[in-house]
C-alpha cells in the first residue's frame, strides 16, 4: 500500500468526490442499508462539504480507491461529548471494487498519523446505529464506542453510534 496517494482535494475535483459518495450511495440502498441516499448527493452538497472540512481522495495506480472528510470541531453531532482535542472524520468510503483489500485500514492508519500530526488526541466518527456491519468495522479497528446520539435531519432522525480512538 505504500504506493497509495491521498492528497488534500480541491473545490475543482468536486466530480471525483461525487463519483465516490454516489457509488457508495447506491451500493447502500442496493444493500438495503438506509444510511447514504443518492438523491442527497449532488455536485453543490460537495462543494458545501469544502467549506468547513478538509476532504481527501486517495488513488492508487491511477485510481480514486476511497474518500473522507475531516475537521477539527464538530459539536452538532458530538454535543456535550464534543472536544477541541479531536480529528472528526466523515464521509469515509472505499470504492466497493476495492473492498476487502485492506485499503479502509490503510486510510485509516493515515488519518490516525494525519490527526496526531494536528496536535490532537482522538480521531472521532459517527455511523448510523442500525449498520451493525460498519458499527463491528470500527471496532474491529480499535475504535472505542462512546454513547448514541439523535441527529435530526429536516423532517428525519436517526440513530447514530459514536466511535473514539485514541492516536
Amino acid at each position: 500500500m505504500e504506493d497509495v496517494e491521498i492528497v488534500e482535494a480541491s473545490p475543482a475535483q468536486v466530480d471525483d468526490v461525487l463519483a465516490l459518495w454516489l457509488e457508495a450511495a447506491h451500493w447502500m440502498l442496493s444493500k438495503g442499508i438506509n444510511q447514504w441516499r443518492p438523491e442527497h448527493f449532488n455536485r453543490d452538497v460537495v462543494l458545501a462539504y469544502f467549506e468547513d472540512r478538509q476532504i481527501f481522495l486517495a488513488k492508487h495506480k491511477g485510481e480514486y480507491v476511497g474518500s473522507f472528510a475531516l475537521q477539527w470541531s464538530d459539536p452538532r453531532v458530538w454535543g456535550d461529548l464534543h472536544n477541541e482535542e479531536s480529528g472528526y472524520l466523515h464521509r469515509f468510503v472505499v470504492r466497493r471494487t476495492k473492498a476487502g483489500h485492506k485499503y479502509g485500514e490503510y486510510l485509516l492508519k493515515w488519518i490516525e498519523d494525519y490527526v496526531k500530526s494536528h496536535n490532537k488526541k482522538y480521531v472521532r466518527l459517527d455511523c448510523m446505529a442500525t449498520n451493525e456491519v460498519l458499527n463491528t468495522y470500527y471496532r474491529k479497528q480499535e475504535f472505542t464506542y462512546i454513547g448514541t446520539y439523535e441527529l435530526h435531519a429536516g423532517e428525519h432522525s436517526w440513530l447514530g453510534s459514536l466511535y473514539e480512538k485514541q492516536v
